[in-house]
């Protein structure tokens, strides 16, 4: 619901900022999916490490030992080399390619006496120890032939062994790294399918309220979670249980204590007929009058602080509180019937402004209402100044939300003003608490303003209290929220 912002000079009440950190809210889903995703990417990325280094290894070994065989095939040509001297220094061969092995039959002095077509003309090494040796360009095996004085050396270009091993890194390591998006998906299922009672006993809980005080049904929930359901059904009964004494102590309060009152009054009352009405004013008799007046006055203040207790008593329980459509004008106007009759030439305090609108029904419970709007609208007629008036407009405010296919929903605004001098942050902030008064001189409990909140955030209905009111230096004002379940105009 979109609520109007305050003008800079407006103070609203607000709750104090606490002095500690505010906790991030987190969700247990996401930090299960990233953490178990984080550890078994982890894993597949040092396996994939383990990998590259163990095909590495044995793609190197392979081809070592292809060069140690070739080798050894080479011994033929060396027979063919005595027989026929030392002139035919080339073979010749088909098919060379870059990437081919190339070999090399050398003597003691280091020439080269036969060589393939992509062998240099220089020995590829000088050494003649048997072994392996790596050169800017071949990695060269190096073997005594069979014949005194012969040496084989072949060569494998080291471009086609890279090419070698990374294909064969490719086709070892992608498959893993392939497989990280059908992990994650998987285990993202998995976290969500384990957590499915989870969010079904989280839904249970959100469901109870001070309208709702059932227990927990059975969800067919893990050990873990069903030690949680029996604590939150236990805890359930117990403040389904002492709801239900405070309920039974509110009534037996009302019935105990509003009967006394009410015959103490009425017996003060008739002393107070009983005495003569004009004696002089040092007489004995004055000062009897003086003091039952002040009887009756206390009395009628005791009679109003217990109906404002029973009211707050029954609005911080909130059980008994309906979701029920009930035209809110009407409730409002009887209200400002009951305390602002028509005086004839008397002018009136309470100014209601609710035109065009004939109907404004709203879901919730009416009796509350009615409370809340008579704490409201008593707290503003009496500590407004003397000789001025209260005013109390409804409109209909903004959109609230609007699907495909339905009718728009609304909610109405209920704007109380006074004329009352502006009150300092402090006490703004702290009105709304039990047994705060602003200041006034004017006869008050300091329970209007905790009634009318409580019940506002029972039934979900946002007050926002201002002083000054806004544009203005001074004024108190009161605005309510209500969300329309249908209206009438005229």
């Amino acid at each position: 619901m979109t609520q109007p912002s305050p003008h800079p000079a407006s103070r609203m009440a607000h709750t104090p900022t606490p002095a500690h950190k505010t906790v991030r809210p987190w969700r247990l889903s996401t930090r299960l999916l990233r953490g178990v995703t984080a550890v078994v990417i982890g894993c597949l990325i040092i396996v994939s490490l383990l990998t590259v280094a163990f095909t590495k290894f044995e793609i190197t070994e392979r081809l070592d030992d292809s060069l140690q065989e070739v080798a050894e095939r080479l011994q033929f040509a060396v027979l063919v080399l005595n027989q026929q001297g030392s002139g035919h220094d080339i073979a010749h061969l088909s098919n060379i390619t870059p990437t081919s092995l190339a070999y090399q039959i050398t003597n003691a002095q280091g020439q080269v006496l036969l060589r393939s077509p992509n062998a240099p003309e220089q020995a590829f090494v000088l050494r003649h120890d048997a072994g392996f040796y790596m050169q800017p360009h071949f990695r060269v095996y190096v073997t005594p032939a069979a014949q005194k004085n012969r040496f084989i050396m072949v060569a494998e270009p080291r471009v086609h062994r890279s090419q070698a091993t990374h294909h064969a890194i490719l086709i070892a390591v992608l498959p893993i790294l392939g497989a990280i998006p059908c992990i994650w998906l998987l285990v993202m299922w998995q976290v969500r399918r384990s957590l499915k009672p989870l969010v079904q006993l989280q839904h249970a809980i959100r469901e109870r309220g001070s309208g709702n005080l059932n227990p927990v049904p059975d969800l067919a929930l893990p050990h873990e979670l069903a030690t949680i359901q029996t604590a939150v059904n236990l805890l359930l009964e117990r403040l389904h249980k002492a709801l239900a004494a405070e309920r039974a102590f509110a009534a037996n309060a009302a019935h105990e204590l509003r009967n006394p009152i009410a015959a103490l009054l009425a017996q003060t009352q008739m002393l107070r007929s009983t005495l003569p009405s004009e004696t002089p004013p040092d007489s004995p008799g004055t000062t009897a009058r003086h003091r039952v007046d002040t009887m009756i006055s206390q009395i009628q203040r005791l009679s109003r602080i217990t109906e404002k207790l029973l009211q707050l008593s029954r609005a911080v329980a909130g059980t008994g509180f309906q979701r029920q459509p009930f035209d809110m004008l009407e409730v409002l106007n009887a209200i400002a019937d009951e305390l602002d009759p028509p005086h004839g030439a008397a002018p009136q305090r309470l100014l209601v402004e609710t035109e065009p609108y004939t109907r404004l029904v709203v879901m919730g419970d009416m009796d509350a209402t009615g409370i809340l709007l008579r704490n409201l609208l008593e707290n503003a007629l009496r500590h407004s100044p003397d000789g001025s008036c209260v005013r109390v407009a409804v409109t209909l405010d903004t959109v609230i939300r609007t699907d495909a296919g339905s009718e728009p929903s609304f909610s109405a605004q209920l704007t109380l003003e006074n004329d009352a001098p502006p009150l300092p942050d402090a006490t703004l902030s702290a009105l709304t608490d039990p047994f705060v008064r602003g200041g006034s001189q004017a006869e008050g409990s300091g329970l209007g303003l905790a009634i009318a909140r409580t019940i506002s955030t029972q039934m979900h209905i946002p007050m926002q209290i201002y002083s000054p009111i806004p544009n203005q230096k001074t004024g108190f004002m009161v605005r309510l929220f209500f969300q329309i379940d249908h209206y009438e105009t005229h």
